[in-house]
């Protein structure tokens, strides 16, 4: 089978960092496992990231291929994202607290569980880990068979493993996507100065 890139550089008009600029979401993965202080240092960087009032509102239930955590993660999947992560070697689950300690409700427990992510994605590229984000989730299912308490709500799922896998392991609809350039808008489409960008 054919071994896919490892990485696909993005076409920046301008320099950003290297880690920035090979990162994408592979659907299918190296079969090496991380070990448990790797997924702990994912989630380290996740807990330093910025928050509101420092309330780190961002949760994250996750499960190692073949254990009963996983198979529940990867039950809660849509099909569509069942058909390819089932080649990740762990599945996390995140949430947020969608309110502050006071009681009042924080409506930037998303932002900040993205900054978490971010984080964690960060230092995922810098040992050579791809994460996939899915919001492709049963999330009643989730909050039900993870017990989940009220106040809480599931927001995606990430599929995370080594670069490496093959085009071979995902769905053939998909393995074409696998292998395209990256693209995204341009500058002039998501900032402007002094006005809204259309």
């Amino acid at each position: 089978m054919q071994p896919l890139i490892t990485t696909k550089i993005a076409d920046t008009k301008l320099q950003i960092h290297d880690y920035l600029s090979v990162r994408w979401s592979p659907r299918s993965f190296s079969k090496k496992a991380l070990n448990t202080e790797t997924i702990q240092r994912l989630f380290e960087a996740a807990r330093w990231a910025a928050s509101s009032y420092n309330e780190q509102p961002w949760r994250f239930t996750y499960g190692q291929k073949g254990t009963d955590a996983y198979d529940k993660i990867f039950n809660c999947l849509g099909d569509f994202n069942q058909g390819w992560a089932k080649n990740a070697p762990v599945l996390i689950l995140t949430a947020i607290k969608e309110q502050f300690g006071n009681g009042k409700d924080n409506y930037h427990a998303l932002h900040d569980l993205g900054l978490a992510v971010g984080n964690m994605t960060f230092q995922a590229q810098s040992e050579g880990i791809a994460l996939h984000q899915m919001a492709g989730v049963d999330f009643e299912k989730a909050k039900e068979d993870f017990k989940v308490p009220e106040g809480y709500h599931v927001v995606s799922a990430i599929a995370v493993g080594y670069y490496g896998g093959e085009v071979g392991d995902i769905p053939k609809d998909l393995q074409e996507k696998e292998t395209q350039p990256r693209e995204r808008k341009s500058i002039e489409e998501i900032a402007e100065e002094g006005r809204f960008p259309m």
